[in-house]
């Protein structure tokens, strides 16, 4: 009998660009993904980790059955009904009698690529009542939404780089070469820097490790230390200022609050912020310079800004950089994206109102420091006794791993919905199986807002769910419905399938025009490119409509980087290095790590990058054992001497440290170490302002291990 295969459109749900694959699927099987040569947008672009997600679906380890945790510790594979039930239950029990801020929930990175999954997590979670929600967003960019609600009045306002037409483009904190851009939606953003270098444009990185231009063909790098971003932008603007580069009539017209702006950099001359940022005056005037002289500049700061103590600042600076200069909303400069809904009305919001008072502190509402997690569960008054983690992977993936697992060891229940066995869910109670992104319809969400040319696509689910996996959104609804509450079951005859799409379909049609319906065949259909002249009466949403160029409640922060601005002025204990996170070609965050594929070229380990000065110093080389200790915890790993690295500085993946997940075969055979044991947790462990962790910066001490 002739084997049946068909050829189907869909599209990549790993990182932002979400390129169009082609997915060939014999007799039922998903047995290879391409890039899809006639998708109007990415054209035919989609890197190797794209096309490594067919291993993903097919992986041996994966969670197919609901499965229960006994008192033993063993495990038993159980149906859904009985799984949906005991979690019913017994969440219902330490509600009744601990009350609903007994329960948290963590939500993962996936969760944001997954229309149904994001969109359903959060009616689950709004209809129980959950106020403590912790998510990976404070390890990643929650200061950018908070810097941007407090600029423009909306949190979903990022202006990208118009790469297309600029001269002049500066990049803070992003290695395109690692993994594509954050914030920026490109396919092949690479590819389009060198268009960008060939006709004549310069690219500025700013980073504590050279970009490898080299063999990028683009760009320069200026060497920074990590976490002092914001004294860096600071100075670029009071040299700017000096210059006469600011445009007031940019500013007389739709900003407010620029002389406070004016004092705070004027406090950073370049003089004063080279000694402890590591760039030159010379090079920050000479920045300076090229920028007033270059009417087309743009500038975009990435997850290096993010991740230090001063993330939302920095992202402030950054915006300041591009408005009070007059290259916001101006050809080649920094425009705002729209995508098939205007989200900056739907981001929308007051600064003053999003803080609450805690046992912790004063809190931005919404999204808890996941530095606090395992202190909510150990230390708090009230503490979370039953956890839900959503596509996530909280142990590995947030500061304080031993603390993490004597708090998850405390819960009276965890719920893990995920794809995989992961370290969090060693410890869970009750594990229900998730569908992949091929084995569910969607919509490509996540780069609405920043996408430099925005399309629309849906996608049906190319392959229908192995074993018993299930999209999050039933799973949401399910657990509603085994609690007694409403759920979208309540609209269906038993035995029907609710349609779980109406309030995407009504987004896309009032934001668009579009019908959902009209994108079943899978094509993306191409909606309008950015253009200049809108911006400050379409995308700005401030109570007076004007940018805010010093927001009020950034007041404390800002005296807050005065003080941490003299702390980094002083000397350094010695043998003290910075220690910074990467990304590279061969992980994805830490659902990449069981992928036998992704090991290729040596990369069984994540070693720890050191300068050659520093491997001199320490008497140090290639492949030796080393530990590596902070104030908060210490690891053992391996060198890898690295000649891009700012001397001072050493750097690791994150995404490893498998030691503990003996379902994921080959992670544990290949575990790594996980640098997140090094980061703080607890007080001052996060920016106050957005709960960003700090992440970048940390204080280490490397000494050589003895080898028998």
């Amino acid at each position: 009998m002739d084997s049946e295969s068909t050829l189907t459109r869909t599209f990549c749900r790993i990182c932002e660009p979400s390129c169009g694959l082609i997915a060939q699927v014999d007799d039922g099987q998903l047995v290879k993904l391409t890039p899809d040569r006639d998708h109007p947008v990415t054209k035919g672009f989609a890197c190797h980790k794209g096309l490594a997600a067919v291993d993903l679906h097919h992986d041996p380890d994966r969670l197919d059955h609901p499965m229960l945790r006994a008192a033993d510790g063993t495990w038993s594979t159980t149906s859904w009904d009985d799984a949906l039930s005991t979690t019913a239950t017994r969440l219902q029990a330490i509600i009744t009698e601990h009350g609903i801020d007994s329960v948290a929930a963590y939500v993962g990175n996936p969760t944001a690529f997954n229309a149904l999954g994001q969109l359903h997590t959060g009616t689950l979670l709004r209809t129980l009542g959950v106020r403590r929600t912790f998510s990976s967003g404070t390890q990643d960019c929650a200061n950018k939404f908070v810097a941007s609600e407090a600029v423009f009045g909306s949190s979903m306002v990022h202006p990208i780089p118009d790469l297309a037409n600029t001269d002049l483009c500066l990049i803070i904190g992003e290695n395109p070469r690692a993994s594509q851009a954050s914030f920026y939606s490109v396919p092949n953003v690479l590819g389009e820097m060198r268009r960008a270098t060939a006709r004549g444009a310069r690219i500025v990185f700013v980073n504590p490790r050279r970009i490898e231009t080299p063999e990028m063909g683009v760009g320069d790098t200026l060497l920074i230390r990590p976490d002092t971003d914001v004294w860096f932008l600071a100075s670029l603007l009071h040299e700017i200022d000096l210059l006469g580069g600011f445009d007031a009539r940019v500013i007389a017209a739709h900003g407010t609050h620029v002389d406070e702006l004016r004092a705070f950099i004027a406090t950073y001359p370049a003089d004063r912020t080279e000694a402890v940022t590591g760039v030159p005056a010379s090079s920050v005037r000479e920045l300076a310079a090229a920028w007033v002289a270059t009417p087309r500049a743009s500038v975009h700061g990435s997850t290096g800004i993010n991740m230090g103590r001063q993330g939302t600042l920095a992202y402030w600076l950054v915006h300041m950089l591009s408005f009070v200069t007059g290259r916001l909303d101006a050809e080649g400069g920094n425009l705002k994206s729209d995508g098939f809904y205007p989200n900056a009305r739907a981001g929308a919001g007051s600064p003053d109102q999003a803080y609450v008072d805690t046992e912790f502190g004063r809190l931005r509402r919404g999204n808890l420091p996941g530095t606090l997690l395992s202190h909510s569960i150990l230390d708090s008054a009230s503490p979370v006794r039953a956890l839900i983690v959503v596509a996530g992977n909280p142990l590995l993936s947030i500061a304080g791993e031993a603390r993490m697992r004597k708090a998850f060891e405390q819960l009276e229940l965890l719920v893990v919905i995920d794809i995989y066995p992961s370290a969090t869910s060693e410890y869970a109670h009750v594990l229900l199986p998730s569908t992949d992104m091929y084995e569910r319809d969607d919509l490509n969400i996540v780069n609405i807002g920043t996408s430099a040319q925005p399309f629309a696509q849906y996608t049906s689910a190319v392959v229908a769910p192995k074993a018993e996996r299930k999209p999050e959104w039933w799973i949401a609804h399910s657990l509603l419905r085994a609690m007694g509450k409403p759920s979208l079951f309540d609209e269906v005859a038993e035995g029907e399938e609710p349609d779980p799409w109406s309030k995407w379909r009504h987004m896309l049609q009032r934001g668009s025009g579009l019908d959902l319906a009209d994108l079943h065949d899978g094509v993306a259909r191409v909606l309008p490119t950015p253009t200049p002249g809108s911006f400050f009466a379409d995308q700005v949403h401030t109570a007076d409509g004007k940018v805010d160029c010093c927001p009020p409640v950034f007041t404390e922060a800002i005296e807050r980087s005065h003080r941490l601005f003299d702390e980094a002025s002083a000397p350094r204990a010695d043998g003290d290095l910075l220690l910074i996170h990467k990304r590279d070609q061969w992980m994805h965050n830490s659902w990449f790590a069981n992928l036998e594929r992704m090991k290729q070229r040596g990369r069984t380990n994540n070693p720890l990058s050191v300068s050659p000065a520093d491997a001199t110093r320490l008497g140090l080389a290639d492949g030796q054992p080393v530990s590596v200790a902070s104030a908060h915890g210490e690891i053992e790993t391996v060198v890898e001497v690295d000649d891009a690295l700012m001397d001072g500085v050493v750097s690791m993946v994150h995404g490893w440290g498998h030691t503990a997940s003996p379902r994921l075969r080959v992670a544990a055979a290949s575990p790594g170490a996980n640098p997140n044991v090094l980061l703080p947790t607890g007080d001052d462990s996060y920016e106050p302002l957005s709960s960003q962790a700090h992440m970048t910066g940390i204080r280490v001490s490397v000494r050589p291990l003895v080898t028998a």
